[in-house]
Parts: structure tokens; C-alpha cells; sequence
């Protein structure tokens, strides 16, 4: 009896040990994430919205992204857009990379953010999920919400 009580306490140990170092090594994972998607979105954004440039988005696109998006139309969106003049201030994004786990898919890694800039007529917000791929992180999706501007039907 005594060899059995100890046999199962050396399991739970082992099985403690194991959650404790898994859960050490996704927060790890899971801050390395954060900080490599958090610096994509950083270099992205400003690039994009700097220009207004099709191909700046383009480059960065994920083949869902392009699936998806209307390249003519996006031009059409970016000319409109254009109106609100030039990028005075990047004020940073604020988001996180997250891992989906599947026995079916296996896995992946995703990124959503919001971010804010700052332009010569205005202020407006975006939005930006992102997916990882072969150690590249790439847009998933890509909106701008001009709000403050919707009053204004001479901007958009």
C-alpha cells in the first residue's frame, strides 16, 4: 500500500512540475509574441497611412487579406483617406498575439490591435489583425474608422 501512495504522489509531483513549466514556457512564448507583433504593427501602420500607398499594405498582406481585398477599391479608399491630410502623429497601438490550439489544425498564431494617428485635419482609429506564418507575421485584416470626421462630409 505504501508503494502505491508513493508511486501516485511521484505522478502528482510530475504532473504539478509539468503544468508549472508549461505554463512558464507559453507565458514566455506568449510575451515574446506579444512584443514581435506589437513592433510589426509599430513599423506597419505608420507606413501604411504615411503614404497612403496600396503597395506599403500590400507587401504586408496575407493571402487571406488578398483574397478578400479589392486592390482598386482599397486605392479608391486610400485617395478618399488622403483628405485628412498628412501622418502628424502615430500614437501607438495596444493589443496582443494569441495562440489557438486545435488536434485537427494544430496550431495558430494571431494578433489583433487598435492603434491612432493623428493627421492634419483630424484623429482617427484603426484596427489590424495579423497572423503568423512561417516566422513572419503578415495582415490579416486592416480597417480605419475616421469617426471623428463623420460629421464632416467634405473629408469622407
Amino acid at each position: 500500500m505504501k508503494k502505491v501512495i508513493m508511486t501516485l504522489g511521484y505522478a502528482f509531483l510530475v504532473l504539478i512540475v509539468g503544468i508549472v513549466a508549461g505554463t512558464v514556457t507559453l507565458a514566455a512564448i506568449g510575451n515574446r509574441l506579444d512584443r514581435e507583433s506589437k513592433a510589426f504593427v509599430d513599423a506597419a501602420i505608420p507606413a501604411i497611412v504615411s503614404t497612403w500607398d496600396v503597395s506599403e499594405i500590400e507587401k504586408r498582406a496575407s493571402p487571406e487579406f488578398n483574397d478578400e481585398v479589392d486592390y482598386d477599391e482599397l486605392e479608391q479608399d486610400f485617395s478618399a483617406i488622403q483628405q485628412l491630410g498628412k501622418l502628424v502623429e502615430y500614437k501607438g497601438s495596444d493589443g496582443d498575439a494569441n495562440i489557438a490550439l486545435s488536434f485537427q489544425y494544430g496550431y495558430e498564431i494571431t494578433a489583433d490591435y487598435t492603434a491612432s494617428a493623428d493627421f492634419e485635419a483630424g484623429s482617427t482609429a484603426m484596427r489590424i489583425s495579423l497572423i503568423k506564418r512561417g516566422g513572419q507575421w503578415q495582415i490579416l485584416d486592416f480597417s480605419i474608422n475616421p469617426e471623428d470626421f463623420s460629421e464632416r462630409s467634405d473629408i469622407i
